[in-house]
């Protein structure tokens, strides 16, 4: 009897849902790509915001996760052009930061929708992604 090949697929909800990592460090941008295609994601990475803003419009992603210190164009001023462009004003926004309270307020008031602290807890940022895509 043959198997089935999606047997060992991620469930279908989440396969078509577009989530964009925008961050500059390679070793956090490989792992964030990794966890999140692992769990059937189409995965989109742009190098910092300048490249964050342009994908953001031509890709529609469904969510953003977003570092916020990175050369042109830092996270939070990605976040403001994308809270007034019409494309992508509504689009999740999760902010990850091994910077304090401040920038997390910075981040809030911007516009992002949440806020995890580096060093990654991969299970949080996996719910907080999944809570935000559900809503």
């Amino acid at each position: 009897m043959a198997r089935d090949r999606k047997e060992n697929c991620p469930p279908q909800l989440d396969m078509n849902k577009k989530v964009l990592v925008v961050d500059d460090h390679h070793d956090t941008s490989l792992l964030l790509c990794r966890v999140l295609k692992t769990e059937g994601y189409d995965v989109h990475h742009a190098i910092d915001g300048v490249v964050g803003l342009s994908s953001a419009k031509r890709v529609h992603p469904d969510l953003i996760v977003t570092d916020v210190q990175m050369p042109r164009m830092n996270g939070i001023e990605m976040i403001r052009l994308l809270r007034e462009s019409d494309e992508c004003r509504r689009v999740p926004i999760i902010v990850i930061s091994s910077y304090g309270k401040h920038v997390m307020e910075d981040a809030l008031s911007a516009g992002a929708d949440q806020f995890v602290a580096k060093p990654i807890d991969v299970d949080e940022l996996l719910i907080q992604v999944k809570t935000r895509l559900a809503n």
